[in-house]
């Protein structure tokens, strides 16, 4: 039934051609006509000429027209009958976001997650439910584990509530999807030097250049950082050369790479201490000072063909394939011995190695014919995928405990360090999964004012596992539909309001991996109400959204009544919310982005009990908030050019408490950070300070039931970008 992984062979990406630069100029001149009377008598008339300068019209910094995301086509975002979040690359730049999970701190609604169970990597919480594995690029699934950075994205989109009928399982509270940057036909240069405290370096280059129908561009990254947490470093670079074909004026082809590899630490952090995380320097370290392993190997490899049959028919077919190799050894905290300032807390490792490898392929067809004199747009298409994973876990053995409020690091020799995979292993397991879906969306406009989105899609999603320590064997198959619907009004060019109800849904092998209370589970279901509107002000420059929403998981698993070791679709959990944003230019050297989010996110229906690790007692979840969701968040970030070269800026990062454990005993606490930035901006050059956590605000980024990662204190960065 199985095929056993084999050795993987590493893409030869040491070889890269060189980008060369290409130069060309055309010079224009007409010349005025002369109209003759007779040859005695000529007269040359001259008309009027008025020359006026072409004036290259100002890009909106933050503002996004149009994406990709909300349906298989680049549409509008004022026609799509959803929320939709763009965080652009200006945005990014101006916050120097290095790593996605800082650039998606922008999005409502949206909050940065610990590592879940075995997953590592960027974990996101969107709408009060997991998003680890709603992560695409360039609209095809893009899930494997590990953290990306923003140095070939263009923007990021977020696409928010249930949208199975567009990315197939998950997609509960929405999915992540990353523009990456692409040949544009132009010749060009840009990069950058930045220099920040804690031993911070990074350098990277975007080139780009054409040669008659075939263009190119190369981004590369390099980063090596210290950290203001004890025994932490990163090591990180990347490269990600793409192409474009032109074969014909209907026809083009492109190809994409990623490769990035980073060494790091795992480090989850302080642990919490009744209730909260303990009150101890937020640079302090728990783990062993030398077995801090934490390495990721990265490729990606994307291949797109796109075809103009007419002017109403086209169709674009991709190809994907991925690896993912991740290894590392965990260190997490257990339970706590509450002694006052002597208290000590448990500790737990275990060597880590997970592999995947994805392939894909994705065919979407575009149909745009008028049907009964109105606008229409219809989009089919179809998705097959094949995904491999391999985990093993090998657990350390005569790790002490260690002071809470003191504690006293040393080398991890004579403690039982998990070293390699020989021996006992805890878990050591290889799931295939395999997807065949096809959808059909149609947007039809009744009139000029009424636009009509209705679609399905259906799914087949396969899954086979097999535990080579002979545990949890299993295969499942599930079917499922996925219905969407949205109506938009737009009584004028300058608003658009908008009621949707999109669904999704969860199998049991959702992350590749299944136990054996879930083997024979359905999906879990989801749906997603929303009213919106969207109104655009000051000719366009500046747009205004809101949104009130409900977002339902129908079945979700819970205990059974009579037996807590089994599962069963009886659960339920909701999310009430609503959101507001703006962004664009609020004056003419003025631009601003601004988000807010109001989440009500409760366990509504559950059987399933927990300890909880305060107070000792058995509790149900039902009544529960979920976990990592405050109840109101939002950014404020905004960018004054004093001149043509001088910018200032800044902004708040704010969260209000939240709780880290499923019986609400532990709590994260709220915070507000405040950023700012000075930058000095000159045809080829720029320089810019970036200062991070300005007032020096103690908080935690993310959490667990028993810890805590600490946010970074006051920071700063200084960048200088060249560009040609």
């Amino acid at each position: 039934m199985f095929n056993q992984p084999k050795t993987k062979a590493k893409w030869p990406l040491g070889a890269l051609l060189p980008l060369g630069a290409v130069l060309s100029g055309m010079v224009m001149a007409a010349e005025p006509s002369v109209t003759g009377t007779s040859s005695d008598e000529a007269e040359v008339v001259l008309e009027d000429v008025k020359v006026k300068t072409a004036q290259a019209q100002k890009i909106n910094r933050f503002k996004a027209e149009t994406s990709s995301t909300g349906s298989k086509t680049e549409m509008a975002i004022r026609d799509i009958p959803q929320s939709v979040s763009v965080v652009k690359k200006e945005l990014i730049q101006s916050q120097n976001a290095f790593n996605l999970r800082d650039a998606l701190k922008n999005v409502s609604g949206l909050t940065i997650a610990a590592g879940e169970g075995a997953r590592t990597g960027d974990s996101i919480t969107l709408r009060g439910f997991a998003a680890n594995t709603d992560n695409y690029l360039d609209g095809v699934k893009e899930n494997g584990q590990y953290s990306r950075d923003t140095f070939f994205i263009e923007k990021a989109e977020v696409l928010k509530g249930a949208s199975s009928i567009l990315f197939g399982r998950g997609a509960v509270g929405g999915v992540i999807n990353q523009v990456a940057k692409k040949p544009t036909g132009k010749t060009a240069v840009s990069g950058g030097f930045t220099y920040g405290l804690y031993d911070f370096k990074r350098t990277t280059i975007d080139a780009e250049t054409t040669y008659k129908d075939l263009s190119a561009r190369l981004n590369a990254l390099y980063q090596d950082a210290g950290s203001f947490r004890d025994y932490n470093d990163n090591m990180r670079w990347g490269i990600a050369p793409s192409f474009k074909l032109k074969l014909s004026n209907d026809t083009d082809v492109s190809m994409n790479l990623l490769h990035q590899e980073e060494q790091g630490v795992f480090d989850y952090g302080v642990p919490m201490f009744r209730g909260k995380p303990a009150d101890v320097p937020i640079n302090t370290y728990y783990g062993f000072t030398d077995n801090r392993l934490m390495d990721t190997d990265t490729n990606v490899a994307t291949l797109a063909l796109s075809h103009r049959f007419n002017d109403e028919f086209s169709v674009k077919n991709t190809v994907r394939a991925g690896t993912y190799e991740r290894n590392y050894l965990t260190h997490l905290f257990g339970s706590v011995t509450d002694s006052g300032a002597t208290s000590t807390v448990a500790r737990n490792q275990a060597l880590r190695r997970n592999e995947q490898d994805n392939v894909y392929n994705q065919t979407d067809f575009v149909y745009k014919k008028p049907l009964f004199g109105f606008n229409n747009t219809l989009m089919f298409g179809s998705e097959f995928g094949w995904e491999n994973y391999d985990f093993k876990s090998k657990n350390s053995t005569g790790v002490s405990s260690v002071s809470i409020f003191n504690p006293v690091l040393s080398a991890s020799s004579g403690n039982g360090l998990a070293s390699d995979f020989s021996g006992t292993l805890a878990t050591n397991r290889y799931t295939e999964a395999q997807t065949y879906a096809g959808y059909v969306l149609d947007q039809f406009e009744l009139n000029p004012a009424w636009k009509l989105l209705v679609g399905t899609r259906y799914d087949r999603f396969e899954a086979q596992q097999l535990d080579r320590l002979g545990v949890d064997n299993f295969s499942r198959s599930d079917s499922q539909w996925s219905p969407r619907a949205g109506l938009v009004w737009q009584p004028d060019k300058a608003q658009s309001y908008y009621f949707s109800y999109g669904t999704s849904f969860n199998p049991s092998a959702e992350s590749l991996s299944i136990s054996e209370a879930n083997a024979n589970l359905p999906p879990e279901h989801n749906r997603n109400f929303e009213i919106g509107a969207k109104y655009d002000l000051f000719d366009g420059r500046l747009s205004a959204t809101a949104a009130v929403f409900r977002l339902e998981k129908t079945n979700a698993r819970t205990a059974a009544p009579n037996d807590a070791n089994l599962t069963i679709l009886a659960g339920e959990q909701r999310t009430d919310g609503f959101e507001l944003g703006l962004a664009g230019e609020l004056l003419p050297r003025w631009d601003v982005s601004m988000t807010y989010a109001y989440l009500d996110a409760e366990i509504t229906k559950s059987n399933t009990t927990a300890v909880g690790t305060v107070s000792g007692l058995t509790k149900s979840l039902q009544g529960m908030n979920a976990t990592n969701v405050p109840e109101h968040s939002g950014v404020i970030w905004n960018s004054y050019h004093l001149t043509d070269h001088w910018e200032i800026g800044g902004g708040v990062f704010y969260a209000t408490d939240r709780y880290a454990d499923n019986v609400n005993e532990v709590t994260l606490p709220g915070y507000a950070r405040l950023d700012a930035v000075v930058a000095y901006h000159q045809k080829h050059y720029d320089i810019q300070m970036n200062i991070f956590n300005l007032t020096d605000t103690h908080y935690y980024e993310s959490g667990q039931t028993r810890s805590a990662l600490p946010g970074m204190p006051i920071s700063g960065q200084l960048s200088v970008n060249f560009k040609y």
